[in-house]
């Protein structure tokens, strides 16, 4: 199982490192400008000062505000994207070029391939975040002298960091609908239309009163990406949340992909069970 898990990660290793030098792009410019724009991010803030844009959370007020509007804002949604990538490929897109066929046929249970799986996923997105979490500690340390904050690089760190149950939880349904779709294709746009519908929905609750019912509905209504949470860390109940949507979704794509006929792409009331053999 370890050397399994080793060579999904060996797999990944292109996707981490550029994935996290390129999302590592976007603190260290939006972080490294700051300075050279802080003052007049005054007459900005009247324009930024609508409840359109307090509801998403946008506040520029100073440099805690600034980067909790751009960069603990914008990392997650990005982040999510290569998620769903991965985790609807690492089960339907398996099974779409032929690799999966020959993983089945390794004498271990297809419980412990899904968890290899999900495992690979859940590292490689902590590597992502990781970099460009160090990426912008490192850039705020080149330029403390210029930046009146009380957010520490360790702060920042921690801040993007948070970010990983968000992320795993968005992996996890992918993984799920990757073992219950027929194929990858369909895999991935019903995950793509989860992501958009639950950042987008996580906003409209919060700009309409009436619809502050529903805000549970949606994941990132779960990740606070506002100056508070970027100094005070994340509330634990939202993680804890997070956490449990992941470990549902994980036993849900086990469960599918126990009956799943790995050289016929099918939805689950179109496939007959597997021989019990075949599964261990």
């Amino acid at each position: 199982m370890l050397r399994l898990l080793l060579q999904e990660l060996r797999v990944r290793r292109g996707a981490i490192i550029g994935w996290g030098l390129g999302l590592c792009f976007f603190p260290v410019v939006y972080v490294g400008l700051y300075p050279s724009f802080a003052e007049q991010m005054e007459s900005f803030n009247e324009i930024m000062d609508l409840a359109i844009y307090q509801a998403m959370g946008i506040n520029m007020a100073g440099f805690e505000g600034y980067v909790a509007s751009t960069v603990t804002n914008l990392i997650p949604v990005i982040l999510a994207v290569y998620a769903v990538i991965n985790g609807t490929g690492t089960l339907a897109g398996e099974e779409d070029n032929g690799r999966l066929e020959m993983i089945v046929a390794l004498p271990i249970p297809r419980w412990q391939i899904v968890a290899v799986k999900a495992v690979a996923l859940g590292v490689a997105l902590a590597l992502i975040l990781a970099i460009t979490s160090a990426g912008a500690a490192l850039t705020l340390v080149s330029i403390g002298g210029q930046v009146d904050t009380h957010v520490t690089a360790w702060d920042l760190f921690m801040g993007l960091m948070s970010a990983w149950p968000l992320v795993m939880a968005v992996g996890m349904v992918s993984l799920f609908l990757g073992a219950f779709s027929p194929s990858r294709r369909v895999a991935s746009m019903i995950a793509l239309v989860v992501v958009v519908v639950s950042y987008l929905g996580s906003n409209l609750t919060g700009m309409i009163t009436s619809l502050e019912s529903i805000e549970w509905l949606f994941l990132f209504h779960f990740f606070d990406a506002t100056a508070e949470a970027l100094e005070n860390g994340q509330q634990l109940s939202n993680v804890l949340i997070l956490l449990a949507v992941s470990v549902v979704a994980f036993g849900l794509a086990v469960v599918f992909f126990q009956i799943r006929d790995v050289t016929v792409g099918a939805w689950p009331w179109q496939r007959g069970r597997i021989p019990e053999g075949a599964r261990e």
